[in-house]
């Protein structure tokens, strides 16, 4: 995935995108949205970075986990079986990117009151006690694959936060396709002298997501 951050408007539909489609419950978002205040009145503004799973190449989440509960798929994304996951939360202390989180106890998705249909959802989907995280909604991109689509060009086959996001900042496919999507998208960026930089470069992790500056 890649993430342009001068288009990003910090709305945080990918965020709710996400949380709907994949049902994570009560508090826990697979994919925030960081809003940053930069300056002083007044002459401030805000700066937003859009957050998620990296599904790194060498993830440490993977070498952490004690239950082998997280694996890495042939396509490179990282997913955890929570059904084999214990809640070591070995996995959330490795992680350099705060992209795991541990569903500690049930709790609605708006705070107190009534259970809301997604909470509903979340009791089917995820288990109390077990560490859950991004996808990069794999899911979807098996359903594209099953019937000859394109993740990245055909809207079943691409993750939520991609379509639900209204100027486009986020562009998924494969990397290893050199007219991919992304793969374009990052060609271009730097033609025009544009910074295409992955985040926590210094943990050696390779992350899958990067971003253009």
């Amino acid at each position: 995935m890649v993430i342009d951050l001068d288009k990003c408007i910090g709305c945080d539909a990918c965020s709710v995108a996400c949380k709907v489609e994949n049902s994570s419950p009560g508090d826990i978002w697979w994919a925030p949205v960081i809003h940053t205040e930069i300056g002083k009145y007044p002459k401030a503004k805000l700066s937003f970075l859009p957050t998620l799973c990296m599904h790194c190449e060498d993830p440490p989440c993977l070498k952490s986990c004690p239950t082998k509960a997280i694996s890495q798929r042939e396509d490179g994304s990282v997913l955890i079986n929570e059904n084999k996951c214990t809640g070591a939360a070995a996995c959330v202390s490795a992680c350099p990117y705060d992209a795991i989180r541990v569903w500690e106890k049930e709790a609605t998705a708006y705070g107190g009151g009534e259970p809301t249909p997604l909470d509903t959802y979340a009791r089917g989907k995820h288990r109390i006690g077990a560490a859950q995280k991004c996808t990069f909604c794999s899911h979807r991109v098996d359903f594209g694959r099953e019937h000859g689509l394109t993740p990245g060009v055909d809207r079943e086959a691409t993750p939520a936060c991609v379509i639900a996001c209204p100027v486009e900042c986020r562009i998924f496919g494969d990397l290893e396709v050199q007219e991919s999507p992304p793969s374009k998208y990052m060609k271009e960026a730097r033609k025009r002298g544009r910074k295409v930089f992955v985040l926590r470069p210094e943990a050696n992790t390779h992350p899958k997501v990067a971003y253009v500056g």
